[in-house]
């Protein structure tokens, strides 16, 4: 009897602990990744910068939370709980200098998801 009251509570304190860190399925961020200049020389009617695929770490207070991937048109979701990221390209994103290009973005607390447009910089000038 005594080994299931202690495994009961420390079953039940799992279950809390897990339940708090799940982040919401009904906020976060949502977007388009995009790098530019893809050209040296830009112009007027043509586009300077175009959607990418990569992966990109999300921290928060300098540690990992999670991580996503865009697709090839630059789009995608990843679910968060409220607050403020940072948002970073993987060492292999075709960007220049990923690990500095560091971007932040905030998950409003509206139960929705946050839309948002992360430009990286290429370095082609």
């Amino acid at each position: 009897m005594y080994y299931r009251a202690i495994w009961t509570a420390i079953s039940v304190g799992m279950m809390a602990a897990c339940s708090s860190t799940a982040p919401s399925p009904s906020t976060g961020l949502t977007g388009t990744v995009v790098r530019g200049p893809v050209t040296p020389v830009c112009r007027v009617d043509v586009p300077c910068d175009a959607p990418f695929s990569a992966t990109f770490n999300v921290e928060r207070n300098g540690r990992r939370v999670t991580q996503f991937q865009s697709d090839t048109a630059g789009q995608f979701t990843v679910f968060l709980d409220p607050g403020t990221y940072t948002v970073v390209p993987n060492p292999e994103a075709p960007v220049i200098s990923p690990s500095s290009q560091m971007k932040s973005a905030t998950v409003a607390d509206n139960g929705m998801l946050t839309v948002v447009r992360l430009t990286f910089d290429t370095g082609i000038r």
